[in-house]
């Protein structure tokens, strides 16, 4: 029990040091020490498994796992790592280091570390505070608010239905009597109300048909794959802009994405890459890994 209990106070703990690698792997195993005073949480044939050690899996695995409870993420990562251990235990005792598939993947995984560590002080650098501030004041403070848009529709099968529609309402028809006769299972103006919606959140078409109507305005009969619509755009209002720390995560997400592709870009201009055989590569560049089937 009160290993169990143990257990629960660790993993409330995680999610805070998996969170800044979900962000962009900015944080780093010692942070991780630092914070949690790096304890010993399990021994396995008398070695230990860390609090750094879960939060190291934890960077590995976390997207995988995100939809999992903080406790049990917790308990799956130990319970992997421990598991990891007793056959590693186990194969030092078979004495397997040496095997050439051994080797293979120390080298694979050696440079992998170095890759991860050395690409998280590199982005520590570009992700900071005041960064942060400035994209925040000239990507959302000034850039145009996005709008939302509020309107109502009648739905039928046919263009020549949706026409007959759309004439008659320019002839004196209000939408809501419309709707009432022609609108099916919608067929009071509340059921044919969607509410208020991006333009991104609706089919092209149907979002493009909305948001060049002005308030009050009907389309004219508009096809999506549902059938044809005949719109009318009852509102539009500007979507409140996030505060600063609303906004965080997702622009350090933003700028280590852009700062990434930019510094892995002239990397790779400065590096020497000769591809073996590229006078044979396939269109798309890349050496294929298994060869096509007979």
């Amino acid at each position: 029990m009160l290993f169990s209990r143990r257990l629960a106070a660790f993993a409330l703990a995680v999610p805070l040091l998996a969170a800044p690698f979900a962000a962009g792997g900015l944080a780093t195993p010692a942070r991780a020490q630092d914070d949690a005073q790096d304890a010993i949480i399990v021994t396995v044939q008398g070695t230990p498994i860390r609090y750094s050690d879960v939060a190291m899996a934890d960077e590995e695995m976390g997207a995988a796992l995100a939809r999992l409870e903080p406790e049990m993420r917790f308990q799956y990562l130990l319970g992997m790592l421990i598991d990891r251990r007793v056959v590693a235990e186990a194969a030092r005792a078979a004495k397997v280091e040496d095997h050439p598939e051994v080797q293979r993947r120390q080298v694979y995984f050696a440079e992998k570390a170095l890759r991860d560590f050395y690409w998280s002080q590199l982005m520590q650098d570009k992700v900071t505070d005041a960064a942060i501030a400035a994209w925040y004041e000239a990507n959302i403070v000034k850039a145009p608010a996005e709008k939302e848009a509020n309107a109502r529709h009648i739905l039928v099968q046919t263009k020549a239905e949706a026409e007959k529609i759309a004439a008659e309402i320019a002839g004196g028809l209000s939408f809501d009597d419309a709707v009432t006769q022609y609108g099916g299972r919608a067929g009071t103006p509340e059921d044919s109300d969607l509410g208020w919606f991006r333009r991104d959140e609706m089919v092209p078409a149907f979002g493009d048909a909305v948001f060049a109507l002005q308030p009050g305005e009907v389309s004219p009969p508009v096809q999506t794959d549902f059938g044809w619509h005949v719109i009318q755009l009852a509102d539009t209002r500007d979507v409140p802009k996030p505060s600063l720390e609303e906004a965080h995560e997702e622009i350090v997400r933003t700028i280590v994405r852009e700062e990434g592709q930019k510094l892995m870009a002239k990397l790779r201009a400065d590096a020497k890459i000769d591809v073996v055989g590229a006078e044979s590569a396939p269109p798309a560049g890349r050496p294929q890994i298994v060869p096509p089937a007979q």
